[in-house]
Order: C-alpha cells, then structure tokens, then sequence
C-alpha cells in the first residue's frame, strides 16, 4: 500500500459518534468507546494505536480485509474478538449492522509496560483477524459498563480491568521472551501490607489507584498486583472493598453515623451504590445492620 491515510484511532474513519467513550484514558494508554454502525466498508489506512474489537451484535457478520494479494474472509458472531496492532492495512469491510466495543491501547505504553513491569527483552503484539477468547469480551464489556463510575472505590476497578486487559494481551496474544525466572513464592512483607492499611485508613474518600499502593511496596504494578494475591488471597481492588466494608461497620456500630455519610466518607458513588455493596457482602442493609 501507498500513501494511505494516517489515523491517531480507527474510529476516525466512521461517520457518526460513537454511543459511549471515555474523554480520557481508562488506564495506562487505553481508550474504550462502543459503536452502532451499518454495513460499511474501510478504506486503506494506518492507525497509530492498537486496536481491540470486541463484537456484540446478536447477528454475524461476515468481515473481509484485503492485504495484497491475499483476502481474508471470516464470520464474526457475539463475543468474536478482532486484535489488530499499530499499523498499516488494507480495506477492511463488514456486511451487516454492528455493535462494536473499541478498545485502542498506545503501542509504546503498552510494550514499555511489559518490558519493565514482566522483565522482557522482547515484545511483540500478534495479530488477530477473528479470535475467541472469552475473557477480552468480558473486560471490554466490563469496561464499557464502568465508565460512568467516578468514585475512588470505582476509580479502582476500571484501573484493575484496564490492567488486567493490559496483561492478558501480553501473556495470551503477544510473542516475548522474559529475561529472568519469576520466584512463585514470594510474598509482601507485613510492613508492606501495613503501610497499605495505614494509608487507606488516611485516605478512605480519596481516589486509591493500583499504581499507588504497588507505589507503597516499591514494585511495580504488575509485580505488586501478583504478590498482593499471593499474600492476601484477594486483588487489590476485592482487598480494597473488603476493607472499606469493615470500616463501615466499625462507623455504623460505634459512631451511629447516618449511612449517606458513612457512603461518603469511604468514598463510594452513591449511598445507593453503597447500600447495594454492603447488602452483597454482609448480607443485611447497613441501616439494618446498624438497627440490629
């Protein structure tokens, strides 16, 4: 191909906007939005990022791209994924409507994360034309669905889905070659984790972020999130929210704080939100709780 078009994102080449995206990046060089689109048919172009298409109309579609003298043609059904890297590429053509999630992640954030954070001397993204995996569908998904959440507690699993992506695509769709042997039995330091507990019991309403905490540990955010599991037996982001119901019940036990207020000081969306959590968990309403 010659001269062909240059696109910061794929979705530039549609014609209308799409139904949700985030303003800003969910994580680390990640940007999600999701589409409606026709049956339309791309022209020969570059994107600067990569690109994951997670499909999720209830009918197929047959796609076909046309990469020099070879054509792919493949049909496209419900959780289908499409993984394809920065670059350049033929016409690309779908033949029906499409619910399309987007998720673009920026090429260089992307291998720095894996080089630094997976200890790699080589990284590369494969390309993916049609795949199954049932777990990018679920994170695109999950992705989509959280970018309403403006809560620290929220702001902590779109980060965690955003990592978790991140990582998936490295170990499962990428070829790479790790430079030293992971030790599986190491753990973090009771002062580490001490650290983290003083610092959320300091910080319960403000935004907690996986960088920051793996911050608290001296590693980085991948090595931090493994350890912590190993440690703990939850993510982060699940040790988070264990942590903040706990200090609710503390608060609504002993202080008889009303429950918006409780919602508020361990910064949770809403008290609804809030309510819904502690219910899930506990298993009663915190103003049942408090009463009995």
């Amino acid at each position: 191909m010659v001269d062909s078009p240059t696109y910061t994102y794929t979705s530039e080449l549609y014609d209308r906007p799409a139904l949700v995206s985030n303003t800003e990046m969910v994580g680390p060089g990640i940007r999600v939005e999701r589409y409606h689109l026709g049956a339309m048919s791309l022209p020969a172009h570059v994107h600067q990022k990569h690109l994951l298409l997670i499909h999720q109309g209830a009918l197929p579609v047959v796609a076909n791209r046309q990469t020099g003298h070879r054509r792919e043609v493949d049909q496209f059904r419900r959780g289908d994924v499409g993984l394809y890297p920065s670059g350049e590429y033929g016409p690309f053509s779908w033949d029906g409507s499409v619910d399309l999630i987007h998720v673009h992640l920026d090429a260089q954030e992307l291998e720095t994360r894996a080089r630094r954070d997976l200890d790699l001397t080589h990284f590369a993204l494969r390309e993916r034309f049609r795949s199954e995996d049932g777990l990018l569908a679920q994170l695109g998904q999950q992705l989509i669905g959280t970018l309403s959440q403006a809560s620290s507690l929220g702001h902590l699993y779109v980060e965690s889905l955003a990592n978790t992506l991140s990582y998936h695509l490295i170990e499962h769709h990428a070829t790479w070659k790790r430079r030293l042997a992971q030790n599986p039995g190491a753990r973090l330091s009771g002062a580490v984790l001490a650290r983290i507990d003083n610092y959320l019991e300091a910080s319960a309403e403000q935004l907690v972020s996986v960088e920051r905490l793996a911050g608290l540990a001296n590693l980085s955010v991948f090595h931090f999130a493994r350890l912590f599991k190993q440690t703990t037996g939850y993510s982060p982001y699940q040790y988070v929210l264990k942590w903040k119901i706990q200090r609710a019940q503390s608060l609504l036990r002993t202080e008889e704080l009303p429950v918006a207020l409780v919602s508020d000081v361990l910064g949770f969306t809403s008290p609804a939100h809030f309510s819904a959590t502690f219910k899930r968990i506990v298993g009663v309403s915190p103003r049942v709780f408090q009463q009995g």
